[in-house]
């Protein structure tokens, strides 16, 4: 395993604006037994690339104080510049690693096309929160979102396919989803599943269907059940006023 080489990633996204890193072995998606009953083999690292070692999993947080005003056009824009600092640092650790003489890819955060595409199939072709759980950097929750012990489920992955052998972490055994339901009764849709995933889902049909209309009003995502989500350390966080949120949701489309 080449941790010289793991940390000078490490490094790299760092400066990047990367604030979490994860590393997971390709073969755990076929030997791991939750992700063996979820993600198909034509969505697992070693069908994207042949020849693929491992999956470096990058993470930024979502702000709890942005996200305190969603849906809102504050929060849309804060979600899509995390996206896009996720995708750019990706990219270039990917084409870093291509110079040091490690074929990699990476991922592309959101992998359908859009709210539309989403209204056809409510998936993505690669799914980063499995890379990331794999990578031990979470655990799911009843919403089926990962839950980090340091953010909730408040950050946003991206994933690389790399062929280099890299010191890789497993999937922790401590959960740290409450079951506090708190994101079930924050849905304004009722699309959050009664128990712990995978032995039910979200309804991910209804979640797109409620984005949307917020889409059009270029408010979406709507962001209601991680902000509630009372893990993470980020809890602390200030938030505006109430004055202040009604304030910034009267600007949409």
């Amino acid at each position: 395993m080449d941790t010289e080489l793991s940390d000078k990633i490490r490094s790299l996204a760092r400066s990047l604006g990367i604030t979490d890193v994860g590393f997971a072995d390709v073969d755990s998606w076929d030997t791991d037994e939750l992700v063996k009953k979820i993600i198909p083999k034509c969505e697992r690292p070693s069908a994207l690339m042949q020849g693929s070692r491992s999956v470096i999993v990058l993470g930024i947080p979502v702000q709890r104080t942005i996200l305190a005003t969603a849906p809102s056009t504050y929060y849309s824009e804060h979600y899509k510049t995390v996206n896009s600092m996720l995708d750019h640092a990706a990219q270039r650790i990917a084409m870093e690693l291509h110079i040091l003489g490690y074929p990699s890819v990476y991922v592309s955060r959101d992998g359908y096309q859009g709210i539309e595409g989403l209204k056809k199939d409510a998936s993505s072709f690669f799914s980063h929160r499995h890379s990331a759980y794999l990578a031990g950097m979470g655990t799911f929750g009843v919403s089926g979102m990962l839950i980090t012990e340091k953010n909730g489920p408040r950050i946003r992955f991206v994933s690389i396919i790399t062929t280099a052998e890299l010191p890789c972490g497993r999937p922790s055994e401590e959960h740290h989803c409450r079951w506090c339901m708190k994101c079930k009764d924050e849905c304004p849709i009722d699309a959050v599943a009664a128990d712990m995933y995978p032995d039910e889902i979200t309804e991910k049909q209804k979640c797109v269907e409620h984005s949307a209309p917020l889409r059009e009003k270029g408010t979406s995502p709507c962001g209601r059940c991680i902000f509630v989500c009372p893990v993470g350390d980020d809890i602390k966080d200030p938030l505006p006023t109430d004055d202040a949120i009604a304030n910034i949701q009267r600007y949409m489309k």
